[in-house]
């Protein structure tokens, strides 16, 4: 004999057994349990939540200003060309903008998108560096370096006149767009033995094309190339050396 009774929001049938026990089971008409999403909204809302995260943070590190190492490279043989004659050396940076690079406003893709949206600055002290390279090649000659203050009769002071990293469009219509790096580098030099004077000033440029956004490497490379190209050519130049040795130009 059955007998149906309500209890909560599920039927629950009583089943009277001949040895007078109670059995209870819920119907699989009873209420159904609390639906979890399915792993494919799973899914959807956890790509929703990362997009969401991941796409605002790189935004923001991309608005962070990018620091490149520098370190040129000289070619000088050792000799003793410099006679121990004693040398100072003084290097100054007149650069007006000391960033290598500013952000860039006016060249973007044909989707609207800036190609340099950072700042490009050195990671340590671009006089210091170039100091320390000049110093290296003029040892390296066979001179002997004194520091500022001596008063010998041999000076040589340099002024960082430009260190500068622009960029020209190519052709950003294309899939991988091309974008054109132009480097430059000014230094100028004021020698002094005693008397005398002697100036000039030493530069290089270089310009290469990129098929993707320049990226880190690829910019230290091309500033660090730059650079060396125009310590190079004051180290080599036989008029400086010349003057430095007799003070005649």
């Amino acid at each position: 004999m059955e007998k149906k009774s309500h209890s909560g929001p599920g039927i629950i049938r009583r089943l009277i057994c001949d040895n007078g026990i109670n059995h209870e089971r819920k119907d699989k008409i009873l209420q159904s349990p609390k639906k979890h999403p399915p792993a494919a909204g799973l899914f959807r809302i956890c790509l929703w939540l990362r997009i969401t995260i991941f796409i605002p943070l790189l935004a923001l590190g991309c608005t962070h200003d990018h620091k490149i190492d520098l370190h040129p490279e000289i070619f000088v043989r050792v000799s003793n060309i410099g006679k121990g004659e004693q040398l100072t050396v003084r290097v100054r940076d007149i650069r007006s903008q000391k960033a290598i690079s500013k952000k860039v406003s006016n060249l973007k893709l044909s989707s609207g998108r800036a190609v340099n949206t950072v700042n490009i600055y050195a990671s340590s002290s671009v006089r210091d560096t170039i100091l320390d390279k000049i110093t290296e090649g003029f040892q390296r000659m066979g001179f002997h370096m004194v520091k500022p203050g001596r008063l010998p009769n041999r000076k040589l002071e340099v002024e960082i006149y430009r260190l500068q990293l622009n960029y020209k469009s190519g052709n950003l219509g294309a899939k991988i767009p091309e974008v054109h790096a132009q480097m430059e580098t000014i230094l100028r030099v004021q020698a002094a033995y005693g008397n005398q004077m002697f100036k000039n000033i030493y530069s290089s440029r270089l310009i290469k094309s990129h098929r993707m956004f320049t990226g880190k490497f690829k910019n230290e490379r091309l500033v660090n190339n730059c650079l060396s190209l125009a310590i190079q050519k004051m180290l080599d130049d036989p008029d400086l050396i010349q003057f430095l040795l007799a003070g005649k130009p």
